[in-house]
């Protein structure tokens, strides 16, 4: 152990100790046991590894201790100064013998779990995970892609360059669904942010409003009540016991964009708040592209006990953006600011969004309240519980109507956590039951017209999971669990009139009538998906691990895919035709090996799966045919390799005391997605490249200079139909950063994206097949119609920020 004398003492009659317990590799250490010997006075230390005690001056013994590192006793004078207070950092050492103890090592009671406990639940799955820190100071963090390009597995295809509705994809799950809405389970804080029918608002998600992002791939995140084949993302807020002080940040940059974050927490007693503000606009590097967000994130902690702690947790996110809509690779190459105005023969076909304004504006409010019990030595109890509201209106860039929805979700978690020897056995239950008034209007320039379409949409689901932790020995461990789901999906369509549902033709620029049935269904899903994992750990500290696992998934269809109105032959016509149709679950067998290390200078990630799928949702649309519907597709493979790295292959560059490093980070992801039977037996699924890298090369002086050179490629074209008959061509893009950190509270960055100026397809509308339009025009093809995104061209971007930490200040500091 390493005890570093950092402040002196002041002419008073008590002193104040302070400090922070920290492993070797800088990680901080909870439940550490400090006393002064042969004296009663004694702490343990936070989440974060901090402490204080009050004493005389004088000299005294301190006394160190926990179970998973090595005890010391050590020396100190404490003498008087001015500060009143003197402060010591501790390095721990680990023990070089592991007892059974070490299954709850550090073990801290908490409804909102601390960094080095989130680390540590990641080393306890039997398969892919990952854990992004955010770091605004010195982060761009509009979007997801700026907070998870370097998590292995995960692929953001950015739609129109802003926060808006990317195509997020995790081993494919509802990669298919355009714009992407269902595959994902998402999570904030560990409660459900999902509708109740499973689908989501992709952009209300803001990164710059998390502590940290948290990565479970597939049946990884069972312990969550997710069971899709993508797994979760769970955004963690940040606390006032974490963050004790003021943060601001402004960013400017291309495109007219603009950025206001504000965080602020405290402290006092046995409670704490943490308040969390953002706000952004930009016009966006394409015509019709504007994009206005914020957002609000705020939560109260009360320590009840040493055995009861609750959270309390309020969330506002608003977003508005438009949609510029695809565009033909001609289009471009020639100009990506562009947009498509319809059917222009012989050159391009696609939809009129001068015309049609699509674009979406939604509003989430949710509110949600954590505790977290200690009912014996070695059961904890968590319970959470929720209420969601959305106001949302979508304007669709292809089919012209305009859709109102208006949901209400309710939602309830129970979590029991029992050590018994050498197992650690948990078992919960996650409910939920949510209502959706959904309208559909003729999309009149933009403007909602005549409604045609009103349904009444309720979903509840139901899920009891448990699983075992066997440590077998101080090497191995296996995981087995199982989970058991039930969903329930019914609409009702109770529009006043079927026989007098209006329509609108563009052409002409009159209003009709058209007929179709009441269509109302009840569907029920059930699954039952056991898990089976195993650990092996490797090393002298165990910090290598192999793991592996065979796992089920399972996947109801949302009501974007049962209930809906359907693409006309017609692009200048309003729907004509609704739909609510039955479909079958989505399941899968999934087996996956990996390994992954994290040490102060080399680390990795790497997932290897197999799934097998069957009844897969995919989505179809076709401009041609007049085709917009979800189909289920007997069987399907989807597999791949999934590879994260970090490593600091040069220190002491220029600085002899070593505080200087050039490191690179790095995500390979392989993806290789192909259909096993039916009629496109051996082709590729369309949607997902199969090769992604984004990778960066940093040097950093610690704690103030950096520059890095980053970028991403997809070095192979994708298939854009499942035909395989046209693809996404192969990119690559460059990109920069320069900043300096924490001079006198401030930092600030620049940060350069594309800066080659390359005009490439980010994205694309995937299609089933791809038909050549019956047109007496011999040269329009396929390659005339408008299919793909363009991405951002070149762009700058600088963000300062302000930082004051209340407890390095030492202002207003808590008494003891």
């Amino acid at each position: 152990m390493q005890l570093l004398l950092m402040g002196m003492g002041r002419d008073e009659r008590q002193m104040q100790l302070e400090g922070r317990i920290l492993t070797r590799e800088g990680q901080p250490v909870p439940a550490v046991s400090i006393r002064f010997k042969h004296l009663s006075t004694g702490t343990t230390t936070d989440e974060e590894g901090l402490f204080r005690l009050a004493c005389h001056p004088g000299n005294y013994t301190l006394v160190f201790s926990h179970t998973g590192f090595q005890p010391l006793e050590t020396g100190l004078t404490v003498a008087w100064n001015e500060s009143g207070k003197q402060s010591y950092e501790v390095v721990l050492e680990e023990r070089t013998v592991y007892l059974k103890e070490v299954l709850v090592t550090g073990r801290a009671l908490s409804a909102s779990p601390s960094l080095a406990s989130l680390k540590r639940h990641h080393r306890l799955i039997p398969g892919g995970s990952s854990l992004a820190l955010m770091e605004p100071a010195v982060q761009r963090l509009e979007t997801l892609k700026d907070a998870l390009k370097y998590e292995p597995g995960v692929i953001i295809q950015e739609f129109f360059g802003a926060n808006d509705q990317p195509r997020l994809s995790i081993r494919g799950s509802g990669i298919q669904s355009n714009p992407q809405r269902r595959g994902i389970y998402l999570l904030q804080d560990g409660i459900p942010v999902n509708f109740a029918d499973g689908s989501f608002i992709i952009g209300v998600m803001d990164p710059s409003l998390a502590a940290s992002v948290e990565v479970f791939k597939g049946a990884n995140a069972a312990g969550y009540g997710a069971a899709t084949l993508g797994g979760a993302l769970n955004f963690n807020t940040r606390t006032g016991r974490q963050q004790q002080g003021l943060s601001v940040k402004s960013e400017g940059g291309s495109f007219g964009y603009g950025s206001v974050t504000a965080l602020l927490g405290d402290q006092w007693d046995n409670k704490d708040a943490h308040l969390a503000l953002s706000a952004s606009r930009q016009d966006g590097f394409r015509q019709h592209n504007s994009n206005n967000k914020a957002g609000l994130a705020a939560n109260f902690g009360y320590r009840v006990s040493e055995k009861v702690d609750t959270r309390t947790y309020l969330n506002f996110s608003h977003i508005d953006f438009d949609v510029p809509g695809p565009l033909t690779l001609t289009m471009i190459e020639e100009d990506p600011a562009q947009l498509n105005k319809g059917v222009v023969l012989p050159y391009s076909m696609g939809p009129d969004i001068a015309r049609d304004k699509p674009g979406r504006e939604a509003t989430v409010l949710r509110v949600s309240h954590r505790m977290a019990v200690q009912l014996a030595a070695e059961t904890d109890l968590t319970l959470a519980v929720y209420y969601q509201h959305v106001q949302d209106r979508f304007v669709f860039p292809i089919v012209l109507s305009t859709q109102r929805s208006a949901g209400h979700d309710l939602g309830a978690t129970i979590s029991l956590v029992h050590t018994l020897g050498k197992h650690r056995l948990s078992a919960g239950l996650i409910g939920s039951y949510g209502s959706i008034s959904r309208r559909g209007h003729i999309n009149k320039d933009g403007l909602d017209s005549y409604m045609f379409s009103k349904d009444r949409l309720k979903a509840a689901n139901l899920t009891v999971f448990a699983e075992d932790d066997w440590t077998v020995n101080h090497r191995w461990r296996l995981i087995a669990g199982l989970q058991a789901v039930t969903n329930t999906r019914n609409s009702r369509d109770v529009f006043p009139d079927p026989d007098l549902r209006p329509w609108y033709s563009h052409t002409s620029g009159k209003y009709r009538y058209f007929h179709s049935d009441r269509i109302s269904l009840d569907q029920q899903y059930h699954a039952v998906n056991p898990r089976l994992g195993a650990i092996f750990q490797a090393g002298r500290k165990k910090e290598l691990q192999f793991f592996g696992n065979i796992s089920a998934s399972y996947e109801p269809p949302t009501f974007d895919e049962l209930v809906g109105t359907a693409v006309t032959d017609n692009i200048n016509t309003s729907p004509k035709q609704l739909f609510a149709v039955r479909l079958d679950k989505q399941t899968a067998l999934t087996t996956e090996l990996g390994s992954r290390y994290e040490g102060s200078r080399f680390g990795w990630n790497i997932s290897l799966y197999h799934s097998w799928l069957r009844n897969e949702l995919l989505e179809v649309k076709d401009f041609v045919l007049g085709v917009k519907e979800t189909r289920n597709y007997p069987r399907t493979i989807h597999r791949g390799i999934e590879l994260g790295l970090m490593a600091i292959p040069i220190r002491r560059i220029f600085s002899a005391s070593g505080k200087d490093q050039l490191m690179i980070r790095g995500m390979y992801t392989y993806s290789d997605f192909y259909f096993s039977s039916g009629e496109y037996t051996g082709n590729k699924l369309a949607g997902v490249p199969p090769h992604y890298i984004s990778a960066s090369l940093e040097y950093r002086n610690k704690g103030q200079f950096f520059v890095a050179a980053s970028l991403e490629s997809q070095p192979q074209p994708a298939f854009v139909d499942h035909q395989n008959t046209l693809v996404q061509p192969a990119f690559t893009i460059y990109g920069c950063r320069i900043g300096y950190e924490g001079v006198r509270h401030f930092s600030f960055y620049v940060e350069g994206k594309n800066i080659g100026n390359r005009h490439y397809a980010a994205s694309y509308i995937i299609n089933d097949q791809i038909h050549p339009p019956p047109m007496p025009f011999p040269a329009f093809t396929v390659n005339n119609i408008a299919f793909f995104m363009p991405g951002p061209t070149r762009a700058i971007y600088v963000g300062v920020s302000y930082q004051l930490d209340k407890r390095q200040s030492n202002k207003n500091s808590n008494k003891q």
